[in-house]
């Protein structure tokens, strides 16, 4: 899908002054299997246009799933309507024009994924299903997405990017165990999909099933899980307007240690070690944001209302009109620095405790206090004496994110490449947390 820069700015003139079109174009070619083997293959087209008008200090904003002009016209006598229906409001400062000038990062399409050839996901299927026992049971999916995105205002801005994204996910089930992987870049070329059977073999390793364990003890949480807490912090605490409105556990504390000394975070929307993107939903360019320095709290990421935070200039973090996690500018691509400690010796500093490959969902209860509840999922382990000894029954834990981010103790040197559903990616490796958090049920 490609969308027509003749037919946005024919959408701009309909719409007026003060007029601004954020739209993304969605292509998603699909494969899904269960009980290894097929069971759907299709694909998804979609355009998702998001219209906003300021004028005069008054705001309001619409949707279309077209850019056809009598569409557009229509939607246009609503919002004009609707703006003399508001009363005057105070104007606000406009972000400074240097952003708008400022050069759209270069990040190609990955022709692998635009090519979207059924038969190469045909192909990792039957690579991962082959190289796993017959009575191992193998499910999941296979997408590959093409996201067309335009940002353009009637004043002049206008910026385009086509992005790419091939994934997988591998859920392998024997003798009532289970265990995943889950792997994603900008080019399926770039994916190791021979190396997943082995990755499920090694994780459905024929260990007993302990009985449960409680009170408190370390957890490993390998990247998968890491990606969850990571990114549910990052979307909770160093937001620019969570802080300034005293909504963040961080407010007030910029130049203040928040997090173990082990923690340096960064948001970098065009690190190829994440899934880049150039700019967000106002159309401002994403900046290297560093947010947190050796557990010092040092930025915050922001959009062009809370621009004062961040030097004067928003560092790419406005959210789509209307976005289902909330209006506040929020982490898009983070990237927790590596540590030194090989997988081995994170166990081995483990000692006695749980090991959590993958955390189902952590639901934030009390964004201030940092309080989350969520679950683990696929192969849960006790280990003793830093050794792996059984399957752990799965679990849900609830906890304070500031607490076990403070009780980071080790980090793995391998990191994986992870997303979530309100983050476009998440670059973790694995993480060893203290006793006293993390409380065992």
């Amino acid at each position: 899908m490609s969308i027509s820069e003749t037919e946005v700015r024919q959408a701009l003139d309909i719409l007026g002054d003060g007029a601004r079109l954020d739209i993304l174009g969605e292509h998603a070619d699909l494969l899904r299997y269960a009980e290894s083997e097929i069971t759907a293959q299709h694909s998804e087209r979609r355009l998702r246009v998001r219209v906003r008008v300021n004028r005069n200090g008054r705001s309001v904003a619409g949707s279309l799933e077209t850019l056809a002009p009598d569409a557009v016209r229509s939607l246009a006598d609503r919002l004009t309507a609707a703006l003399a229906d508001l009363p005057a409001g105070q104007e606000r400062t406009a972000t400074p024009d240097g952003d708008h000038s400022a050069a759209t990062p270069a990040i190609p399409p990955a022709p692998s994924v635009l090519e979207s050839d059924p038969a190469v996901r045909h192909r990792w299927f039957s690579t991962v299903r082959d190289g796993l026992d017959p009575s191992v049971k193998l499910g999941g999916a296979i997408r590959y997405d093409v996201l067309d995105r335009v940002v353009a205002e009637s004043g002049g801005l206008f910026r385009a990017e086509t992005l790419t994204k091939a994934s997988i996910q591998a859920i392998a089930k024997q003798d009532g165990k289970s265990a995943s992987v889950r792997l994603m870049h900008r080019d399926a070329d770039q994916l190791p999909i021979e190396e997943i059977p082995d990755r499920l073999r090694e994780a459905l390793r024929p260990l007993p099933t302990v009985e449960a364990h409680h009170g408190t003890c370390r957890v490993l949480l390998k990247p998968q899980a890491a990606n969850a807490l990571i990114a549910t912090y990052g979307y909770a605490v160093l937001g620019a307007n969570a802080y300034a409105t005293g909504r963040s556990a961080a407010s007030g504390r910029l130049g203040e240690k928040i997090t173990s000394e082990l923690v340096t975070l960064v948001d970098d929307g065009c690190d190829p070690d994440g899934l880049p993107s150039g700019f967000d939903a106002e159309g401002n360019v994403r900046r290297r944001t560093p947010l947190i320095e050796d557990g010092v709290l040092v930025g915050l990421v922001s959009d062009r209302r809370r621009a004062g935070l961040t030097g004067g200039v928003p560092t790419g973090h406005a959210v789509p009109d209307g976005w289902r996690f909330g209006g506040d500018p929020v982490p898009s691509h983070l990237l927790l620095e590596a540590g030194t400690s090989t997988e081995d010796e994170l166990l081995a500093e483990c000692g006695s405790g749980l090991v959590v490959n993958r955390l189902d969902y952590l639901r934030v209860l009390h964004p201030k206090e940092t309080l989350v509840t969520g679950t683990t999922r696929d192969a849960t382990y006790w280990a003793e004496g830093g050794k792996l000894v059984g399957w752990h029954p799965q679990l849900r834990f609830t906890f304070r994110m500031e607490d076990v981010m403070n009780a980071i103790i080790g980090v793995g040197s391998i990191r994986d490449r992870c997303d979530q559903t309100f983050m476009e990616s998440v670059v973790v490796p694995s993480l060893l947390i203290d006793a006293g958090p993390l409380v065992l049920p």
